[in-house]
């Protein structure tokens, strides 16, 4: 009877969150119709029966026939937008299946060039064309993605490669070819004796003033570690997204230890930049409902400083919503600014639902915003971290300050902890069925490495920061900085090579089916309603105490 009624209120509470918070129903159902809309296609019927559902709203009364009308039209509009796009690429691909393989293309390099090494002194190039069309311009790509591989010289001049916001010709190859998702990709191959740059990149635009930013940013998060061997390509990489620049040995070591995720500039780091520029808007004595003026435009900068990878737009554009609430008379939630950051990078790229590292990033971002609080207050409760507490203050006022003060740093020790457990058991749990279903793999060590990893990943994140800032003013308090940054990578490194050469860290398991993976998120959603029920949270609660350091 007790299991009954406890899954009559877990029922209960879910649609209630629903009516509380749409943007999560209407995230759901819209996700739900891009599927339906791939898998299906016929997009004018999708397109025909939203725009009734949007003209029936107008005549239908009661909540329960409204409700149902408006669900019914996010579904359709979802489907109607994929379906679109997929039936545009499908049009571009049967288009140029006619045309012979080997062409002479025109296009726009994308913002970022992904550098491979090579054998010898060779590398590839891979970057997305922008505005692609053949020469003669018989053929133009608007729907179908386009990937270029210039193959060229690794040491060559910097002038004479492919730079974000560069006009190309390229002649070479190219072919239709259908990823895992079952869309097609238009693939390009070429080289530098088959290119020529048509034009360079307008130094007045946004690329090229962030390209030379990050150009000069690079040389000050390095100030007097330059010889510190591999240290300060990672410390590039966390800090500015520069991941080309770590050797393929160093990858591999942190990929086996499941911690290759510190050097995306994604959620984690967005997060960490957020937390820090809290601190400093609210040190200054703004107010919380003004924090997101601020926070905002120093985020986007960071956000585009980094090289605007699809991960940290994501998490910038779901830090700012999180942030601008107050201003228009809501209360923070996380849940609905992951929702509303899905509902508008679907809308605008209905296919990033099939991309790994977009699916990965809303899971793990999910996760840590469902479960991290309530995973750190039970830590709390199971080590009682309430009795610490009034042992401290009785210690205090027995006229003990000096035992009161050691019982709060031991405190600050384990609450520290808990919440480094707490966070890497979150984003483990969502991120495990993915891995099993993409990569078919599983990384135990990755939980446990993570606990020290993250941590260092933040403190170089702090010092890195403060080193790039300070190298303006002197190069000898920059050098400090940057030292405390890659003492905590030197840790980072030891830590990721115990866990890779451990055997029951990362290994191969049978690739999970779909079933599986909905069966695993299906139990987490149970799991939250039911700690919902307990006790409501907020996985981004944790921003509450900021305000306590003004």
């Amino acid at each position: 009877m007790a299991v009954v009624d406890g899954v009559r209120r877990s029922a209960a509470s879910f649609m209630d969150q629903h009516r509380r918070q749409p943007v999560l129903m209407g995230a759901v159902l819209f996700l739900a119709g891009i599927m339906c809309g791939y898998r299906f296609g016929v997009w004018p019927v999708a397109a025909g029966g939203a725009a009734a559902c949007g003209l029936l709203l107008a005549w239908v009364r009661g909540p329960l026939g409204r409700n149902g009308l408006a669900a019914l039209g996010i579904l359709l509009l979802g489907w109607a937008v994929a379906a679109k796009d997929l039936g545009g690429r499908r049009d571009e691909a049967s288009r140029f299946g006619e045309r012979p393989p080997r062409q002479t293309f025109v296009c726009r390099v994308g913002p970022d060039v992904v550098v491979k090494p090579m054998r010898g002194n060779s590398a590839k190039f891979t970057f997305r064309g922008e505005r692609l069309r053949t020469e003669d311009g018989a053929f133009a790509c608007r729907r179908l993605p386009v990937e270029v591989n210039w193959f060229g010289a690794r040491a060559a001049d910097p002038a004479s490669v492919p730079g974000p916001g560069e006009m190309w010709r390229l002649t070479g190859s190219a072919k239709i070819k259908k990823g895992r998702d079952g869309l097609p990709t238009l693939i390009v191959n070429t080289g530098e004796d088959r290119s020529e740059k048509l034009s360079a990149t307008d130094p007045s635009s946004w690329l090229a003033r962030i390209a030379a930013a990050r150009r000069q940013a690079v040389g000050r998060v390095t100030v007097g570690i330059e010889n510190w061997g591999v240290v300060p390509s990672l410390n590039q990489a966390m800090l500015l997204g520069c991941r080309s620049e770590i050797p393929p040995e160093m990858r591999r070591v942190f990929a086996n230890s499941g911690t290759i995720h510190v050097f995306a500039i994604s959620g984690l780091n967005i997060a960490l930049v957020a937390g820090l520029l809290v601190v400093l808007v609210s040190a200054a004595g703004v107010a919380r409902p003004y924090w997101a003026l601020g926070v905002a435009p120093l985020l986007v900068f960071y956000t585009l400083a980094s090289g605007a990878q699809p991960s940290a737009v994501r998490a910038c554009l779901m830090a700012i919503i999180y942030f601008a609430a107050p201003l228009f008379g809501r209360k923070p939630s996380g849940i609905v600014a992951l929702s509303a950051t899905a509902l508008i990078v679907y809308a605008c790229a209905p296919s990033m639902v099939y991309n790994i590292g977009c699916t990965l990033s809303f899971a793990v971002m999910g996760g840590l915003v469902v479960f991290c609080r309530p995973f750190c207050m039970a830590g709390r409760r199971l080590c009682r971290l309430d009795r610490l507490e009034q042992v401290a203050r009785m210690s205090e006022q027995a006229g003990s300050p000096a035992a009161g003060v050691r019982v709060r740093w031991t405190m600050a020790g384990v609450r520290f902890l808990i919440d480094s457990v707490a966070v890497s058991l979150a984003a483990w749990l969502a991120s495990l069925p993915l891995t099993a279903y993409y990569f078919a793999r599983f990384t135990p060590g990755g939980f446990f490495a993570n606990l020290v990893i993250s941590p260092c990943a933040f403190l170089v994140m702090v010092a890195g920061s403060l080193g790039l800032v300070t190298s303006f003013v002197s190069d000898w308090i920059a050098s400090v900085f940057n030292h405390a940054a890659g003492f905590f990578t030197v840790i980072m490194i030891r830590t990721a090579e115990m866990t890779a050469g451990c055997g029951w860290a990362n290994f191969r398991i049978a690739r999970w089916e779909p079933w599986m993976v909905w069966i695993w998120f299906g139990a987490l959603a149970a799991w939250a309603a039911w700690l919902n029920v307990r006790r409501p949270s907020d996985g981004l609660a944790w921003l509450d105490g900021v305000e306590g350091m003004k």
